[in-house]
């Protein structure tokens, strides 16, 4: 009788304890656009730039203004819309002014997208 009782209170026990960490990861995809923050509402909150937090290192390795692209030997890439890892590859450039002073050999910090499917440059700036 008693280990069957013990049974039950350590079933009972891992039971809330599953349903505790349930609850806990249905709240982490709560929208928040109610929530206040120091008395301001969070859908008020003005956006941050992505391209301020998202700009990744590379290294020119071609340009090509008729085609509007540029080849990057680049390190890994997050963004909104675009994560990979290291590697050189032509990426498509959203504006063929971004091109305008770019040069083979240039170090670089720059932003891509996922535009219309395509891994794109949004933002790019040369270093000095």
């Amino acid at each position: 009788m008693k280990k069957s009782f013990l049974n039950l209170v350590a079933v009972c026990g891992f039971s809330l304890m599953a349903v505790n960490v349930y609850a806990d990861q249905r709240t982490m995809g709560m929208d928040m656009a109610g929530m206040k923050m120091e008395g301001m509402k969070m859908d008020k909150m003005p956006a941050t730039s992505a391209s301020a937090t998202t700009l990744s290192d590379g290294v020119v390795k071609a340009v090509d203004k008729e085609n509007k692209s540029i080849t990057l030997k680049h390190g890994r890439i997050k963004s909104a819309t675009v994560e990979m890892g290291p590697m050189t590859m032509p990426f498509a450039v959203k504006d063929k002014a971004l091109l305008s002073n770019v040069k083979v050999g240039d170090k670089v910090k720059f932003t891509v997208e996922n535009v219309d499917g395509e891994a794109t440059v949004t933002v790019l700036s040369i270093q000095k």
